[in-house]
């Protein structure tokens, strides 16, 4: 998951993750010009990159990508409305929702909405130091915190669940939203929600539609130095062939398979491409190797 701030806002970033959360800042990219075309901009791009695991470590755990951009800027603010289509949150499952509370208040942050979810569980969720929203999800034996999950609007469930599926998402579970407390919406709501996982993936997608409130944010940010939570990475063993079989199955990507380099970092060179969802949701397939990462 991308993570996109400021050079100023980045050590707090990492910060807050490793210190109330207890995830590892495991590697860094240094402050460089690179070619902006990987990321679909025109020229160059400056940058600076810190990958954030969970306890579980690089080989297991998802990574949060905290990259501060430099030139171009960071573009506007993160999403702070929870029907925004697109990219709305990053979830974080506890063990102990009140203590997680008080140590991200502690650290400046904001409780906008707490109450049981859907899927009765016992959820908060928690405006960052940079607005970046993060859902706390309590759940018995997260100790330490795990990440759990992305939020995402979509404004045809029925269309977006046949994208991801022919990704390889599953089902896990659907629900109706018609209480919006748990997600700091006063009073009603009226909204379905379905959670989808990859196999033997435990981090999901928990896709949104909303019908009241109304989305006012009608699709997901298009530039990728944009404030907040941007894009999302899936890992795959051979990034042309994944790409070669969805072009197959019909898929449209936004930028074709090519060989970019993480300098500083023990990654070896790899292949990446982009596609996005029907909302904009832009997704990198990586070919990462897992012999790169030490346990």
């Amino acid at each position: 998951m991308c993570y996109c701030c400021t050079k100023v806002e980045l050590p707090s970033v990492v910060d807050l993750m490793t210190a109330h959360f207890g995830f590892r800042h495991t590697m860094s990219t240094p402050e460089e010009a690179t070619d902006g075309s990987v990321l679909g901009l025109p020229g160059k791009m400056t940058n600076a990159t810190a990958f954030v695991y969970d306890h579980r470590g690089p080989r297991t755990s998802p990574a949060i990508e905290v990259q501060a951009w430099i030139d171009p800027p960071l573009e506007g603010s993160p999403s702070n409305d929870p029907t925004d289509t697109g990219i709305q949150a990053l979830g974080i499952a506890v063990a102990d929702l009140d203590a997680a509370i008080t140590h991200l208040e502690s650290a400046g942050c904001t409780v906008v909405g707490r109450a049981r979810s859907p899927f009765d569980e016992i959820w908060a969720t928690v405006r960052d130091t940079t607005g970046v929203t993060v859902d706390l999800i309590e759940r018995p034996g997260a100790e330490p915190a795990q990440l759990a999950h992305i939020r995402v609007g979509s404004r045809d469930r029925e269309r977006s669940l046949g994208w991801y599926g022919g990704l390889g998402f599953e089902e896990v579970d659907r629900a109706e939203v018609t209480d919006g407390t748990f997600l700091g919406i006063e009073g009603g709501a009226d909204a379905s929600v379905v959670r989808l996982r990859l196999e033997e993936e435990p981090f999901e997608v928990v896709l949104f539609e909303w019908r009241a409130p109304e989305p006012t944010r009608l699709r997901h940010p298009e530039q990728a130095n944009s404030a907040g939570l941007f894009r999302a990475a899936l890992r795959v063993e051979d990034t042309r062939a994944a790409h070669g079989d969805l072009v197959s199955a019909g898929y449209e990507f936004d930028r074709d398979p090519m060989l970019v380099e993480l300098h500083g970092t023990p990654v070896p060179d790899m292949w990446i491409c982009f596609l996005s969802d029907p909302d904009g949701v832009p997704y990198e397939l990586v070919q990462r190797p897992r012999s790169a990462f030490r346990p």
